[in-house]
């Protein structure tokens, strides 16, 4: 691994400081607290060797040190013999050794996605999390959602993480995901960033609020809380309406430690699960 592909898996850029990486270090860690491998494959150990890397770090296996040494001292007869050096044999072995075992993990990777096709629940509440916020763990608030809401029994929970501190290959492949999400994912409810949510809402990406949740007065809600969030969006009306509501303080969300500086919640304009998105929304407002 060189320095330039160990900035890539930490995603930093390569005059990130040192401050730098130990912060991204310490939200890596504690990402990886629930999760065996990231949304680009990548494991504890990738992260670990990546973080040796680029700090200068180096380890000599003492153990794989001394063998090797033994083997130049007393070579394989039938290396000699045959007139290969037995190091560069080693390595072919050992190199396609992890082709056969990395082609098995295929086949089960495949037959594992046929079934969690067939066998697959189609959630009741999907929800993103965009922009320049990261959440440590969607599953745990795919857990509490269930658990707060009756009538979702399947949840899911995408955080799309679009922010500047990445490298360009990783912010990359999260705009097209969002991209995608955005236009087919069919998704009730979003939780974004200030910026994002401008971007989006006079674009027609959302339902104004009180079309799905009705009176916000008589649900506790101070329309005037919310008077920067009143738009036009020019593709589906004429007139100015709310279309997120400023959930930065909410409790739930703060249980669930997300991390950004301003959080708007909106209600997809392709939700298929209005009445479940309708009480996750009353759920966060608190």
């Amino acid at each position: 691994m060189d320095r330039k592909t160990a900035f890539e898996i930490l995603g930093l850029k390569e005059d990130a400081t040192q401050d730098e990486i130990v912060k991204r270090m310490d939200v890596l860690y504690r990402k990886f607290k629930n999760i065996e491998r990231d949304e680009r494959g990548y494991t504890l150990s990738d992260i670990d060797e990546a973080y040796k890397i680029v700090c200068g770090i180096t380890y000599i296996d003492e153990k794989a040190e001394a063998e090797k040494r033994y083997r130049q001292e007393h070579p394989n007869p039938i290396f000699k013999l045959l007139g290969i050096d037995e190091e560069k044999a080693r390595n072919i072995i050992h190199y396609y050794k992890w082709h056969a075992i990395i082609a098995l993990v295929a086949i089960i990777a495949v037959i594992s996605i046929i079934v969690s096709i067939v066998n697959k629940t189609e959630p009741d509440l999907k929800v993103i999390v965009a922009g320049d916020i990261f959440v440590y763990d969607t599953a745990k608030l795919e857990e509490r959602i269930k658990d707060e809401i009756e009538g979702v029994e399947e949840a899911l929970v995408q955080n799309i993480s679009l922010s500047d501190n990445f490298d360009a290959q990783f912010q990359a492949a999260m705009q097209t995901k969002f991209v995608v999400e955005i236009s087919a994912g069919k998704n009730d409810i979003f939780i974004l960033d200030e910026e994002k949510f401008f971007e989006l809402a006079r674009q027609g990406a959302f339902l104004p609020v009180e079309e799905v949740l009705g009176d916000l007065d008589a649900l506790g809600i101070d329309e005037n809380k919310y008077e920067d969030l009143i738009l036009t969006a020019e593709s589906i009306s004429t007139k100015p309406d709310i279309y997120g509501i400023d959930v930065t303080d909410s409790k739930l969300l703060k249980e669930m430690e997300l991390v950004g500086d301003r959080f708007i919640a909106a209600f997809g304009y392709s939700a298929e699960n209005l009445d479940n998105a309708a009480e996750f929304m009353k759920l966060i407002v608190k």
